[in-house]
């Protein structure tokens, strides 16, 4: 069922509350998501925190078909979020190099970042069984204007720093790679602990790896 625009806001402070939860939720989880709500709220290297809730907003209404959020993006904006957040395994190089032509490199990876981030905690919530927690009121500011100026385009798609690699996908936006690495801990495992092959936190790393395997396999990640 749609909701109207305003349901999908809150306050960060609010937020992440799993009283209802039937399984308990690790506390850096839930810590996590409030950080990742305070970021989606602020401005970022090229959006504002209005654009970036606007973002996360049409990435809802794609994927979850809710009321559509205020027109304070461009089109090309609502289509990329869009389609990475509903059929990011459709995504090829023309479309990408038609996303940076219209928005720009940098807001594009900083786009790609919110929209995936948010993914990951939307998820969560789906298989918990929980509702999905109400996007942040968005916060005043103009966006830093801080870009990797060593980022360069190589074999990826996108300018990266380092190679081609998932690692460094984001780097052309610093703030979006250094949220990408604090999301990758909780979720997964911290880049340090990837080295780790004895690794366990609840399950083991190869259950935890057959987990991730069989997730990508379903969103038909190419990665």
């Amino acid at each position: 069922m749609a909701r109207p625009a305003s349901m999908w806001l809150r306050s960060c402070s609010m937020a992440f509350e799993f009283g209802p939860a039937s399984l308990r939720v690790r506390d850096d989880i839930s810590g996590l998501f409030r950080r990742e709500w305070d970021r989606l709220s602020r401005p970022g290297g090229t959006w504002t925190g209005s654009e970036r809730v606007a973002i996360a907003g049409a990435a809802r209404q794609a994927r979850f078909e809710a009321e559509p959020s205020p027109a304070l993006i461009p089109d090309a904006a609502v289509e990329a979020a869009a389609r990475v957040a509903t059929a990011p395994a459709s995504i090829r190089r023309p479309w990408v190099e038609r996303m940076a032509a219209a928005l720009g490199n940098p807001k594009y990876v900083e786009l790609v970042g919110v929209v995936s981030r948010l993914a990951s905690v939307d998820s969560f919530h789906r298989a918990m069984g929980l509702p999905l927690e109400p996007l942040p009121d968005p916060k005043p500011g103009a966006p830093t204007g801080d870009i990797n100026e060593r980022a360069r385009i190589g074999a990826a798609w996108v300018p990266m720093e380092g190679g081609a690699s998932i690692v460094y996908a984001l780097s052309l936006v610093p703030e979006a790679l250094a949220a990408q690495e604090d999301m990758h801990g909780p979720m997964y495992l911290t880049y340090e602990g990837m080295a780790q092959i004895d690794f366990v936190r609840g399950l083991t790393r190869a259950q935890m790896e057959l987990v991730a395997s069989r997730t990508s396999a379903i969103n038909e990640c190419f990665y």
